[in-house]
């Protein structure tokens, strides 16, 4: 049987890999709500957009470095090679959250600038770190089999989207409960810290399911050992990677329209739902925001369980992108005519955008490993970790350009003050009319719709690589590994399972 074609890891390794993203997800459960907490504590929005945007600069900076670290630096506790960098990490994003959601100093926006961009610096470096050794980890446990890749990245995916719905329909309900026993702002406060916890669970998990395969090269049997290379080699593996700065220049794009979405979001239901269909704030959210995002994320589940087959069919992974953000172009284009006027017709035209990420999400950073095994395949030199590490800087960029967005929310009239005012009172801010929603429904819809359509037409013209290139490079490249004494990555042929 062709090695790349072969199922060898067990439900439980691809379940007990997969994990990880619903305890993360639960873990995060409050971040969603960043946006509404410094605003309410009287946060002006301008210098909050502005802390924001330092941390993500400075995470920026810090993330071109972590793949190139984890190469080169060989802790020696934690055993293996990518364990104890999630054992470091799960301490930090643990501490990083509290921190964010802490007011040390009400009143004082020095004091909550400096919370601001040093917690989303320990959040967001950790998370570099986190999701870089989990994805170093894929290769590991799969080898060489593009069926057992495709298998970790599609569970993964799905786990995440269980993770999705778990938070939508319980995060707001649980943060206004939690707001009766302790008084806000602190409910942020004493949320964050528990359901933070579900970090050391899920990177527990992680690691044990990793074990077995998660070996230092020179510890490895049989004398198993890469060249040596430098900075400047890892640097130029990512520079003259063609596909990979195709790849990279799509997802940086899309992202940003993304990014730009998820930023102003939760206040289409906390000021737009009850402006335009007259009910009250606390109606609006938790209530109508949490069954609007349950129906959503229930969907995602559903759809992450058919999207990456539906995706294979369309004709592989790089088609599958292309079409999946063409059709989420035409969801964020109807939502800006169709959406602010019923949220009802806004969450069934938002179902048409997850099922459209279902489509390519699954293969997560198998796009980038499949341009990891390209330069493999091409130069010799086995730049796969840094070349997936490079997967969080999509994200890095799309978070300091889409969080611009929230200078456009205070462009077109968005108050702080005035925000906070209406919090307490339950009522609608006196900022709100007509000329508003307009310019929020186009910051909601028509910037994550351009940017969309920017993508598409990159992946879709530009993107070569093809799903059986794709097993020829990684089944060539384990060749010239054994050709060269090095033991092939996966699990040992005695314990796998066909």
């Amino acid at each position: 049987m062709d090695v790349t074609q072969e199922k060898n890891l067990t439900n439980k390794e691809v379940l007990g890999y997969s994990f990880y993203s619903v305890a993360s997800m639960l873990g995060m459960i409050t971040f969603t709500f960043l946006n509404m907490f410094y605003p309410i504590i009287g946060m002006n929005m301008t210098l909050f957009s502005t802390a924001l945007l330092v941390a993500r600069i400075g995470d920026f900076v810090i993330t071109l470095f972590v793949g190139p670290i984890m190469e080169k630096v060989k802790l020696k506790f934690g055993g293996g090679k990518y364990r104890p960098w999630l054992f470091i990490f799960q301490f930090v994003i643990y501490f990083g959250m509290v921190l964010l959601f802490s007011d040390p100093v009400p009143g004082n926006d020095v004091v909550h600038f400096i919370v601001v961009v040093v917690g989303s610096l320990m959040v967001n470096t950790s998370m570099s770190f986190i999701v870089t050794a989990q994805f170093g980890i894929i290769p590991q446990m799969a080898g060489a089999s593009a069926v057992d890749r495709n298998r970790l990245t599609a569970w993964n995916y799905r786990a995440m989207t269980l993770g999705q719905v778990l938070t939508s329909a319980t995060g707001a309900f649980v943060l206004t409960w939690v707001g009766t026993i302790v008084a806000p702002p602190l409910n942020y406060l004493a949320m964050t810290a528990v359901f933070a916890l579900f970090y050391f669970v899920g990177i527990g998990v992680l690691r044990a399911t990793a074990k077995p395969y998660d070996i230092v090269a020179d510890d490895a049997p049989q004398g198993m050992s890469m060249p040596q290379v430098t900075l400047a080699d890892m640097a130029k593996a990512v520079t003259t990677n063609s596909q990979l700065l195709i790849y990279l220049l799509a997802q940086t794009i899309a992202f940003i329209g993304l990014m730009a979405m998820m930023n102003v979001m939760i206040y289409y239901w906390q000021m737009l739902v009850p402006y335009t269909h007259g009910v009250e704030p606390l109606a609006a959210f938790p209530g109508l925001f949490t069954l609007g995002n349950t129906i959503t994320t229930i969907g995602s589940f559903i759809f992450a369980l058919i999207g990456p087959s539906i995706g294979l069919k369309l004709g592989g992974k790089a088609k599958a992108m292309w079409i999946g953000l063409l059709i989420a172009a035409l969801s964020g284009l109807l939502n800006f005519f169709f959406g602010a006027g019923m949220w009802a017709l806004y969450v069934a035209i938002s179902m048409l955008g997850t099922f459209s990420a279902a489509l390519y999400s699954g293969f997560g950073v198998n796009y980038a490993l499949d341009c990891g095994e390209y330069g493999l395949w091409k130069t010799g030199q086995d730049h796969r970790l840094v070349i997936m590490s490079m997967t969080n800087m999509p994200m890095k960029i799309s978070a300091i350009i889409g969080g611009l967005v929230l200078y456009g929310l205070a462009f077109i009239g968005f108050d702080a003050e005035a925000f906070s005012a209406a919090f307490y009172s339950n009522a609608v801010p006196a900022f709100i009319d007509d000329t508003f929603v307009t310019g929020f429904m186009f910051l909601l819809c028509i910037v994550p719709m351009i940017c969309n359509l920017i993508a598409a037409a990159l992946m879709a013209f530009a993107y070569k690589i093809k799903d059986e290139d794709a097993a020829l490079y990684a089944k060539e490249n384990m060749e010239k590994m054994g050709a060269m004494g090095i033991p092939p990555l996966g699990p040992p042929e005695e314990e796998g399972n066909a």
